[in-house]
């Protein structure tokens, strides 16, 4: 995708954010002085409480950076902090006795734009600090599966069907009506349906939807933002009842991806889903990446986690007081978990001799060496939606499905004033630079 020259100062303001954070993660890391030992570390990792203190159910949470996130749970609570859960502020709800029904699966693209659900009905924030309903989740009968937004206007839901939005959540269609291919069944011949899961979003425009159906891996691919979908068959990696299980999704670039299956499979592709293969170790429930090496799956109160992109897995069991329902990983440095009576927890690394009330160990992940994928997918989708960019500045890709070819060119702002060529070829030359520097592929 060629981005035009007004988009400069968005990435490298986001590149900003990102190579400042990077610093901050390098500054955890204790470098002996010459002729100095190395033997004795000199900073650890543990887990410790941030709990709201009320008795509640806390369902979800997500977090835009290390410092800022939501989490939502029963009596219509919405949770948030601007400082790594140090203090909580309800947005919404927080009170046990309210009656409101509970509120679920939050979603944040950038810090002002989310979004929650509560039942079947969708909440939007665009502030990240008022809420209201926008639209409703599901088929005619109020039931859906997932969802999930790939930028603040377009949004991808799981019903029987995949639907997309371009409003914002306020209306769904259907652009895809049966996830489905044409497979060889013990010799035979066979049109096989699915049943989606799970989908996920690693850019603005490229996006994965997976399930299953007659034991085999079905992969819904688009390039286009979810306006049309290619589907990849992986025969004999699924169970007889995995239709009736969830199987979770995470990519860390367009082309590598992660699945863990329903009986504990850890799946993976290099080549944009066409191809997977099963990895040493095993992992249940969700699966979140903080950068293309650091990954964690928690099923309960059990941490399965990678530090090398995948290639291995170990797990511990962690002593939690109450099950672990959810977690967020913003960075390799900084993760959040949630379960039952208001329980939170921060996952931190700290000074060796540092001690605080509840506090429990926890396995250190190693230094930062580059962006978060918060920071790169933020990036993104601001250089993807720069507000002063001339319509025709934003090419598709070469050869775009048809399904593309008879979309409106996004509208533009007629009252900006773009700046100055030169200014802007500057800015993205300087972001090219960063790029470079961190071996990030550059989006000019």
């Amino acid at each position: 995708m060629k981005i035009s020259r007004g988009a400069g100062w968005a990435a490298t303001i986001s590149l900003a954010r990102v190579i400042g954070g990077m610093a901050l993660g390098l500054a955890l890391v204790a470098l002996p002085a010459a002729g100095q030992s190395d033997s004795k570390p000199k900073f650890k990792a543990i887990w410790e409480p941030v709990n709201y203190k009320e008795d509640l159910k806390l369902t979800n949470l997500s977090f835009v950076s290390e410092q800022e996130g939501w989490v939502t749970g029963e009596h219509g609570t919405i949770l948030y902090t601007k400082n790594g859960g140090e203090t909580w502020t309800p947005q919404l709800g927080g009170d046990p006795q309210s009656a409101d029904a509970t509120i679920d699966n939050p979603r944040f693209v950038n810090p002002t734009h989310g979004w929650a659900t509560q039942n079947n009905k969708l909440l939007r924030t665009t502030d990240g600090q008022n809420w209201g309903e926008i639209g409703k989740l599901g088929d005619q009968y109020g039931i859906w599966v997932e969802y999930t937004f790939a930028s603040d206007k377009v949004g991808i839901e799981i019903r029987g069907d995949l639907a997309q939005s371009q409003d914002s959540g306020k209306t769904w269609k259907s652009v895809l009506p049966q996830c489905g291919a044409k497979m060889e069944v013990q010799g035979l011949t066979r049109e096989v349906a699915c049943t989606l899961k799970s989908v996920h979003f690693p850019s603005p425009m490229v996006g994965y939807a997976i399930g299953t159906g007659a034991r085999a891996l079905f992969v819904e691919k688009t390039i286009d933002g979810g306006q049309t979908w290619q589907v990849f068959v992986t025969p004999d990696v699924a169970t007889e009842n995995s239709t009736y299980f969830r199987q979770e999704v995470f990519f860390t670039s367009v082309n590598t991806g992660f699945v863990t299956m329903d009986d504990g499979k850890i799946l993976t592709t290099t080549d944009g889903g066409q191809n997977w293969h099963g990895l040493a170790g095993s992992a249940w429930g969700k699966i979140k990446f903080a950068d293309p090496e650091v990954g964690w799956s928690f099923d309960r109160n059990k941490l399965t986690y990678t530090v090398n992109g995948g290639k291995t897995w170990s797990s511990r069991d962690l002593r939690f007081p109450t099950n672990v329902v959810a977690f967020s990983l913003p960075s390799r440095q900084r993760g959040y978990v949630v379960g039952d009576h208001g329980m939170i927890y921060r996952y931190r690394v700290v000074p060796i001799d540092y001690t605080s009330k509840g506090m429990i160990e926890a396995p250190m992940m190693p230094p930062s060496s580059g962006p978060t994928l918060l920071e790169l997918k933020q990036m993104q989708s601001q250089a993807v939606t720069v507000p002063n960019a001339p319509a025709e500045a934003v090419q598709q890709p070469s050869n775009p499905p048809s399904a593309t070819q008879n979309s409106s060119p996004p509208p533009t702002n007629q009252n900006s004033n773009p700046a100055p060529a030169s200014q802007n070829s500057d800015a993205v030359n300087a972001a090219k630079s960063l790029l470079d520097k961190f071996k990030i592929k550059s989006p000019f």
